[in-house]
């Protein structure tokens, strides 16, 4: 049995400016009890050091919404109120409570305690509108992240056989494919241009210290960094193969930018790469209308890993409106259930990236199908960054940001996947699942509000139909 797999958090506070949910103001007919000291179990409320007989002014980054401080002050001297900031960031579908909840997570790799409960809406779009079977969760025995049970997140990258060959002896025929096990089912995607040195940095250490790979484009690949190569996805066109031998050689996976002329040339280029290593290949797909035709064709000439991306909002990116734009979940079961047909599925592996924003989010994914994720714009927020939807997109790197030591912004990165670990195994052992593996579409242990919805309302809304006679 493989050895349980653990990631190291550590409380890393950043010193930066950020948003937070809610402005609480001390009003003048304070006493300075301090009552609401007592009551506050977050701390949001202390003392000032410089005078003790005063209260400080609260701290509106560790509060949870709980009211008690409110409710519990003698003098109603307290009010609380939306900050401003708060309610502009985000958009439709990054969510602003997506800002706080990264950003607490990778301040101390744990998973937010939210002290007013969850007052959202029942259902929503994409894997809003997912729940998984939790019916393990009544198990006396079940405890999740608590470690008396072994479950394993790891999940293997490469071609698998979908049936093995023996002689008249025993002997195997078949060829066993090269594959590459990684311990968590998340990889880092491709970053922003702009990010400062010390920010690309920390995004492969971290990537380094959870045993996990980065995706990065060949020509970013610097001197420094190519004693972390095992760790690094170098990104190339299907043109630039004999250009990056030297990445190629000592890479364990590399990956390819999907062009249409792959489709009949795969082979030739895949060859190729194994005429320089043993190194896998990844081809890179954005999320068209047409994505689950051509992941099959892919995988029919020998394709060993496809990478399906969607954009940042886990839509297709060839849509004209967002309302006939497929959603990744959609997409994802649309490749699963076309490989499924096509016989093929247990020969490729599929990753899936674009809108995974949340730590729940991964574990759907693969249950609608994909066998890891990608992530990339909740490593940023961690790190501070902003994101506006609207009028479009947007993403600002915080001032001072390329001032932060890289360990601090390691660390938080770091925290961030512990964090969601945790929640993957809390998912994983409510289901009753003790390997990632068997994720992978286990459709059957999700209930999809769309499907319940057509089913329970579908025949009584149902549009009728008009007979001229």
């Amino acid at each position: 049995m493989p050895k349980k797999y653990h990631i190291n958090s550590k409380v890393t506070p950043l010193n930066l400016d950020y948003v937070f949910k809610f402005n609480i103001e001390r009003g003048e007919n304070c006493i300075n009890c301090g009552k609401c000291t007592k009551v506050c179990i977050y701390e949001a409320h202390k003392r000032r050091k410089d005078d003790p007989r005063k209260m400080a002014d609260p701290n509106t980054v560790v509060c949870r919404n709980c009211f008690r401080c409110i409710q519990e002050c003698p003098r109603g001297a307290l009010e609380k109120s939306l900050d401003k900031d708060f309610l502009n960031i985000g958009g439709s579908y990054w969510k602003s409570d997506i800002f706080i909840t990264l950003w607490k997570q990778a301040e101390d790799g744990k998973v937010p305690v939210t002290g007013a409960g969850y007052r959202g809406p029942f259902t929503g779009s994409g894997f809003d509108g997912m729940w998984t079977d939790m019916s393990e969760i009544v198990r006396p025995t079940r405890d999740g992240i608590h470690g008396r049970e072994y479950i394993n997140t790891s999940v293997e990258l490469g071609r698998k056989l979908n049936h093995l060959t023996f002689d008249e002896k025993g002997k195997l025929l078949s060829k066993v494919h090269d594959t590459v096990d990684i311990p968590i089912p998340i990889i880092f995607d491709l970053p922003p241009d702009n990010l400062s040195p010390n920010v690309k940095a920390a995004l492969v250490k971290a990537a380094v210290e959870l045993n996990t790979c980065i995706v990065l484009p060949a020509g970013d690949i610097a001197s420094d960094r190519k004693k972390y190569i095992k760790n690094i996805i170098p990104l190339i066109s299907h043109k630039e193969i004999d250009k990056h031998q030297g990445l190629i050689k000592n890479t364990r996976i590399v990956a390819i930018e999907y062009a249409d002329e792959l489709l009949s040339n795969f082979p030739a280029a895949k060859d190729k790469i194994k005429k320089i290593s043993n190194a896998l290949t990844i081809i890179r797909i954005p999320a068209t209308k047409s994505v689950e035709t051509i992941v099959s064709k892919l995988t029919q000439n020998g394709a060993e890993i496809i990478h399906i991306v969607a954009d940042y909002r886990g839509r297709e990116v060839n849509g004209s409106t967002d309302y006939n734009r497929r959603l990744l979940k959609d997409i994802i079961r649309a490749v699963h259930l076309k490989l499924i047909d096509d016989r093929i599925r247990d020969e490729v592996t599929i990753i899936a990236s674009g809108g995974i924003a949340m730590a729940e989010h991964v574990p759907k994914a693969m249950i609608c199908g994909a066998d890891l994720t990608a992530v990339d714009l909740p490593l940023l927020i961690a790190l501070g960054a902003r994101l506006y939807e609207e009028p479009e997109k947007l993403l600002i790197i915080p001032e001072g940001l390329e001032k932060i030591p890289v360990r601090t912004l390691t660390q938080r990165i770091i925290n961030l996947m512990g964090a969601w670990h945790s929640q993957l195994l809390e998912v994983m052992g409510a289901m009753g699942i003790r390997e990632a593996r068997r994720l992978r579409g286990e459709s059957g242990r999700a209930i999809f509000f769309e499907e319940i919805d057509n089913d329970t309302f579908g025949k009584l809304f149902k549009k009728r139909e008009t007979v001229n006679v």
